[in-house]
């Protein structure tokens, strides 16, 4: 059934971001009380968030989001007096709900009803919250509170209204209370009236309604410009409503002012949503598209830069000391300061903290731990450290994964834990860190971990390795099978983990962002997965080779060092070469053999993007690039280095595709493109086709 909404394209967003918000505090907060217990303080404020979306969806006019919500409210009200105890029941019926409010959110996107069973959520959220400790309402309020003809106790609101020219009814409505959700019917009786009238006063009060404590007929106060039949159609249509009247309100009782509506609970016109934007001033949203757009504009500005720089430095000799020559210098010098500047800020602009990303797995990993049937802690530490906005969409599968494999393959069942002398709950830990121009999040369990002769075991069963083979790989070169495609040591399959996919995504969308992932294990005492990523994927300074002609860019993220060795100093394994670095043995690794260029293309001793290649003979020197793959090295030979520069990273595009060790393009200073090699891809690349022994471990 398509659904419409009375408010602007901007007024939904605005919902729509609030809700999210408002949603995702409800869920770390029903965490926390869950995990800490009842906090008088946590409870008022999961209590305000519910009250908070409850009155912004009715505004809206999204009546089965605020009906939920309101239920939720009074449930959280009666545990926020103690009147209700919390228990698991509950807690899970709360997320259910949860669930069900983030799909009827859905429905003001895609404008279709959702297959949100309402009733059936209520009911459950009733039976949860009658457990020991519950107090029932009261069914009615006193007999003549409802009746027509009271005298309000409305004061001036009453002649302030009639002084802006509005009209005043008496509202009667008579609720069915044999319907399954009396008060739900009472509640929407009000917000619908508010949609389009104030109302000054009702029998029951909106915090009797909230509180349960709903009379029939029901009787409202409210001013409006409208007609009395024009009020009739507000609430019309509400359910489980036996019949209503609106007649006119005539009486000039000028009692002692009482609590206007918003003072007594009642409906708002959005008052709360433009308070909390007010006191908000000093920032504002900004959809991710324009940082997007803005972030490519200042990647073309960087271009620029670096081509206006090098005209500047490469202008005529003779002409260096005109005034047209130094003013161009001065000019260029400026930009180059700005656009470094201005790239800052788009960052900064860009840089979210990972408590963006981190904050949705408590409630992944409660779930989780109760579906394995397993007691674990679950540790988040460095939220506040910051990661481009764009890292954190492709890393949030993921550590999803890691987590997960950490709570079904990594932490043991109690009795288990207890048997080896460790407490009876497990603990995860999800940590993150800046280590110079990278970000690093760990994912630690203090759980079983990795068994090497398992692996070993698993690998020659399903053919993975020959028997041999697998005996001559080390036990770290064992326990990386793990992300091999396909690769699972479950004994059986489960709705969380076991059929061998996984793992070898997490490796592979890794390395998709420039990064790497590492893992330390020690057998009876856990295990730690260490992902590295840069920080943005859009500029990053890489160290400029030559070869062959061609301009390649290597991230300076992996590179070590650089070398310039004589041939004499290559040696061989079997038919690999490698060299010795400062006692280790550190295989090398060809790139025109990698990629089949062909060969001298062009002499060694060609300028490029304005850089003087330092040339080399190749009978005599070689120059070398040591880069770092987590624990391990290896050496890339090249012609040349032409040093560091800050490049754009560009899309190779879908006409090319992925390239087997090539990450992307960039577009240098004199227009000419340089390749951005993606070295984790490169070696891997190689190990598979046995160009080179595997990477010796650094020291």
């Amino acid at each position: 059934m398509a659904l419409e909404f009375d408010a602007s394209p901007e007024d939904l967003k605005v919902f729509l971001d609030e809700a999210d918000e408002q949603l995702q505090l409800l869920e770390e907060d029903i965490v926390k009380m869950e995990r800490d217990g009842e906090d008088d303080e946590l409870v008022q404020e999961i209590f305000r968030a519910a009250h908070t979306l409850k009155g912004s969806s009715a505004t809206l006019g999204h009546k089965r989001m605020a009906e939920l919500t309101h239920v939720m409210e009074n449930v959280l009200d009666r545990i926020r007096k103690h009147r209700l105890e919390l228990s698991t029941p509950l807690v899970d019926t709360l997320f259910a709900c949860l669930d069900a409010l983030r799909a009827l959110k859905e429905e003001i996107v895609t404008g279709q009803e959702s297959a949100v069973d309402l009733a059936s959520l209520v009911h459950r959220l009733t039976d949860a919250g009658a457990g020991a400790g519950s107090v029932q309402a009261p069914a009615q309020a006193e007999a003549d509170a409802g009746l027509p003809g009271v005298d309000w106790q409305v004061g001036s609101k009453l002649a302030e209204a009639r002084e802006h020219g509005l009209h005043t009814y008496l509202v009667t409505a008579a609720v069915d209370m044999n319907s399954a959700m009396p008060s739900v019917r009472a509640f929407q009786i009000l917000m619908n009236l508010s949609q389009g009238a104030e109302v000054l006063a009702s029998r029951p009060t909106l915090e009797e309604v909230e509180e349960e404590k709903v009379t029939s007929p029901m009787v409202i106060l409210v001013a409006a410009a409208v007609t009395s039949d024009a009020v009739r159609q507000l609430v019309v249509d509400v359910p489980d409503v036996l019949g209503i009247t609106v007649k006119p309100y005539e009486a000039e009782e000028e009692a002692q002012p009482a609590q206007s509506a918003s003072e007594n609970g009642g409906p708002k016109q959005n008052g709360d949503a433009a308070a909390a934007r007010g006191r908000g001033g000093r920032t504002v949203r900004v959809d991710v598209e324009v940082l997007d757009n803005l972030m490519n504009l200042v990647g073309e500005l960087v271009i620029d830069r670096t081509r206006l720089t090098q005209i500047s430095a490469t202008s005529d000799t003779d002409d260096r000391d005109s005034e047209v020559s130094q003013e161009l210098g001065r000019t260029s010098g400026h930009i180059a300061r700005v656009t470094s500047e201005l790239q800052e800020e788009i960052m900064r602009a860009r840089m979210l903290p990972v408590d963006n990303l981190f904050k949705k797995f408590p409630r992944m990993m409660r779930d989780l731990s109760q579906k394995a049937g397993k007691e674990c802690d679950f540790i988040m530490r460095g939220e506040e450290t910051e990661l481009d906005r764009s890292v954190i969409e492709e890393i949030s599968d993921p550590l999803m994964h890691l987590l997960r494999n950490s709570v079904d393959h990594g932490i043991e069942p109690q009795e288990d834990r207890v048997k080896a002398g460790k407490p009876a709950r497990g603990q995860v830990i999800l940590e993150a860190s800046h280590e110079e121009n990278s970000i690093v999040i760990t994912v630690r369990d203090d759980g079983r971990g990795i068994d090497p002769e398992k692996i070993r075991a698993k690998a020659v069963e399903k053919g993975f390795l020959a028997e041999d083979a697998a005996r001559r790989l080390s036990d770290r070169e064992v326990i990386e099978l793990i992300f091999a495609p396909g690769f699972s040591t479950a004994d059986r399959v489960t709705d969380i983990s076991g059929r061998g996919v996984g793992m070898d995504v997490v490796h592979r969308n890794i390395e998709k962002l420039n990064g790497h992932i590492e893992i330390e294990s020690a057998l009876g005492q856990g295990t730690e997965f260490r992902v590295k990523l840069p920080l943005t994927l859009a500029i990053i300074r890489a160290l400029l080779v030559t070869l062959k002609g061609t301009v390649m860019a290597i991230p300076l993220t992996s590179v070590t060092e650089t070398r310039r060795i004589r041939g004499s100093e290559i040696q061989r394994i079997k038919t690999r070469e490698v060299i010795v670095v400062r006692g280790h043995v550190v295989p090398l690794l060809r790139l025109e053999e990698a990629f089949g260029l062909e060969e001298e293309r062009q002499a060694e001793s060609e300028q490029h993007s304005g850089l003087s290649a330092q040339v080399v003979s190749r009978g005599e020197e070689v120059t070398v690039v040591i880069v770092n793959l987590g624990q391990k090295q290896m050496a890339i030979a090249v012609d040349a280095l032409l040093g560091e520069m800050e490049v754009v990273i560009k899309s190779l595009g879908k006409l090319i595709g992925d390239v087997p060790g090539i990450s992307g393009a960039a577009i240098l200073g004199d227009g000419s493109v340089a390749i951005i090699l993606d070295v984790p891809g490169l070696v891997q690349t190689a190990q598979r086709e046995g160009r080179f022994a595997e990477p010796a471990r650094a020291g």
